[in-house]
């Protein structure tokens, strides 16, 4: 937690100071207070642009077609992934122009923190401040991607510590306009601080942070119309309607677990641990159905030396944000073992092209692996 006190501005001191360190507490945040003195935004987002990609999207495809065909014909400026060890391929991805923002560099950024001893969502935080007045869905749809893993602040109304030891629930900040009420979320300490420069009542509000998939959870099952991400920070704040999260929510587990470690600082074992996570939760690839007049196929990505990697992704945000003609479809893990199995030209998987992201070798990809074994049992 962390409280906050309103005081005189300063050159060198912010406006927000924390009196206790912050810590990733779960609570429950079903309790709903009087709205803040703070306006409902007009940025919205067309739930039309995300509904629909699911598991009937993208046409029945059970393996890479032998040519091993890609989404389009020219090459960008390549995408480097490297690899925490030695060897990192550089891959260079073949795909069609589009909509490209935001992605962000293949390895997670830093932990940082733009107020003392409040650690931002930096991914989140970057992505944000990429936006302008009338940002696109695509765009848009790029920020909830990036907020899908990592935390999020909530406003509290009191000492969110004092609530949680009492049992109560935590009177979260909301924004009220008739009939809809939106929660209040932070991606970063500035952020935070920029909502309550302005309160004479500073000094009693506190903050809490949670795990964004958790606050999205609890916005679907509180009743609420949507979120409202850095409200106080025009135009770098964001929108999203309940509809939107309970869809993506759905469509990828509970922990993230994926995004999460792809997120986090790395080291040699990081991409074990990414395999180990694939071997147990979907994920999804990019198909491409032939209607751009290129080849049906899941897509690929090539190194400079000829090697062809998988794409994979974590979730289906992850292929709707790289504004190709491609389709996500899920992959369930035995499915991934399978044509890994039956593929040896396939050198590995690259998951999430657009950032942060990996190249898995398949000497990395035993825990998968293992699962064509067991099916070939049964």
């Amino acid at each position: 937690m962390a409280l906050f006190s309103r005081r005189k501005k300063s050159v060198d001191q912010p406006d927000v100071e924390t009196e206790a360190p912050v810590d990733d507490a779960i609570a429950q945040t079903d309790g709903v207070p009087e709205a803040p003195a703070e306006s409902v935004p007009t940025v919205g987002i067309s739930v039309q642009a995300f509904r629909g990609v699911g598991a009937e999207a993208g046409p029945e495809v059970s393996a890479p077609v032998e040519s091993g065909t890609d989404a389009g014909e020219s090459v960008d400026e390549g995408i480097q992934v490297p690899r925490p060890a030695s060897g990192a391929p550089v891959v260079a991805e073949e795909q069609m122009g589009g909509p490209r923002l935001p992605l962000a560099p293949p390895l997670p950024p830093e932990q940082t923190h733009t107020v003392d001893g409040l650690v931002d969502n930096v991914l989140l935080r970057t992505a944000l401040a990429e936006l302008e007045e009338g940002a696109s869905n695509e765009q848009l749809l790029g920020v909830m991607r990036q907020s899908l893993q990592g935390h999020l602040y909530l406003r509290v109304h009191g000492d969110a510590r004092e609530q949680m030891a009492a049992g109560e629930s935590l009177s979260v900040g909301v924004v009220r306009d008739d009939e809809r009420t939106f929660m209040l979320a932070y991606s970063s300490g500035a952020a935070l601080q920029a909502s309550i420069q302005d309160e004479e009542d500073a000094a009693s509000t506190s903050a809490i942070a949670q795990p964004a998939t958790l606050v999205y959870q609890q916005v679907v099952s509180g009743g609420f119309t949507g979120i409202i991400i850095d409200n106080s920070s025009v135009p770098h704040r964001v929108v999203f309607p309940t509809e939107l999260l309970q869809r993506a929510l759905e469509q990828g587990d509970a922990e993230m677990s994926v995004k999460t470690l792809l997120a986090a600082p790395r080291d040699e074992q990081t991409p074990v641990r990414v395999a180990e996570a694939l071997a147990k939760t979907r994920s999804w690839v990019a198909i491409n159905d032939g209607s751009n007049g290129q080849p049906v196929g899941i897509a690929e990505a090539h190194t400079t030396d000829g090697r062809r990697f998988l794409q994979l992704f974590s979730h289906p945000l992850e292929v709707v944000v790289l504004g190709r003609n491609d389709q996500p479809m899920p992959f369930e893990p035995e499915q991934l073992a399978k044509v890994l199995s039956e593929h040896d030209e396939i050198a590995g998987v690259l998951v999430d092209i657009a950032g942060p992201s990996i190249a898995i070798e398949r000497e990395d990809l035993s825990a998968v692996m293992v699962l064509a074994v067991d099916l070939g049992d049964d």
